[in-house]
């Protein structure tokens, strides 16, 4: 391959264009159908490897063409093509969910770089830990520990988010890179929310927030930095605000009903990891009358 065809080839990838959108929508189907797996099987302390899928009423496993993403859920009427027990929609809108993502964030990141790779990794992140804080009130240590390394360390070949120019502005140290950066954000996320921890212990006499959470606040801190973590953090409080206030004033509210807050965390953390500059100074401009 001379070097004029290599070019071209990457830019089947680093442009947004209809093959690249093929690649990242099939990548972001097979992705959604391994997240289904992980929702359901990790906050039971099961295997997402072994064994394989299988009908939760008849017990059959599945064969290949049963694990087609979306198709064979639409193929099979949404059913097990044995017994036909009936399977939960949500396993194909995770699916077309990750899958629609993946090919916005196509689109927003120009290519399939590793901005996108960055991204829709943290995307599936958000995804999962949604959908078992809010099934079971567990956010998975395994997934905790993923976010982390990986926001770490990827985050290396990305440009400098510059969250710690501040440094340089105030102390006149040079610190470049983005690792230093995640990793202030994890140790930020982990001290601002056992903060949280301790004050509901010593004034509401009850845990406020979760160790996952208080893990989960790592997550955003390696995949978002420090600055653009708190942003995302205040987001998730006035989205939790949202939902807890109007529960509290009504007759079900009873003051110390749970509320699964690594919902919100994920609401908040997807659009500031693509939109965060804009939110942040939003935010930083916001009065109130």
């Amino acid at each position: 391959m001379d070097d004029e065809t290599f070019r071209q080839v990457l830019t089947l990838f680093r442009e947004p264009n209809l093959f690249g959108g093929f690649i990242a929508a099939y990548l972001g189907l097979i992705v959604g159908s391994f997240l289904n797996v992980v929702i359901y099987r990790l906050p039971l302390q099961r295997s997402v490897v072994m064994p394989g899928s299988a009908c939760g009423g008849c017990g059959v496993p599945l064969r290949p063409w049963h694990n087609i993403p979306v198709l064979s859920y639409l193929a099979q009427r949404g059913g097990c093509s044995t017994c036909g027990s009936p399977f939960s929609s949500r396993y194909m809108w995770v699916e077309l969910i990750c899958g629609l993502a993946s090919v916005g964030l196509l689109v927003h990141d120009r290519g399939l770089g590793v901005a996108w790779l960055y991204h829709f990794t943290f995307f599936a992140i958000a995804l999962a830990v949604f959908f078992t804080d809010v099934d079971h009130w567990i956010i998975p240590d395994e997934v905790n520990l993923f976010g982390v390394l990986f926001g770490c360390f990827a985050g290396i070949f990305l440009p400098s988010r510059g969250d710690m120019d501040v440094f340089q502005e105030f102390f006149g140290w040079s610190i470049e890179g983005n690792f230093w950066g995640s990793l202030l954000g994890v140790l930020v996320g982990i001290g601002f929310f056992r903060f949280i921890q301790l004050l509901g212990l010593l004034v509401a006499r009850q845990e406020a927030m979760g160790d996952g959470d208080v893990k989960y606040a790592a997550v955003l801190g390696a995949f978002l930095g420090w600055q653009m973590a708190l942003t995302a953090f205040f987001l998730s409080f006035l989205l939790g605000a949202v939902y807890a206030v109007p529960l509290l004033l009504s007759s079900k509210g009873r003051g110390k009903d749970p509320v699964p807050f690594g919902t919100f965390m994920s609401l908040a953390a997807v659009p500031v990891a693509l939109w965060g500059d804009w939110l942040y100074e939003w935010f930083l401009r916001f009065e109130l009358y």
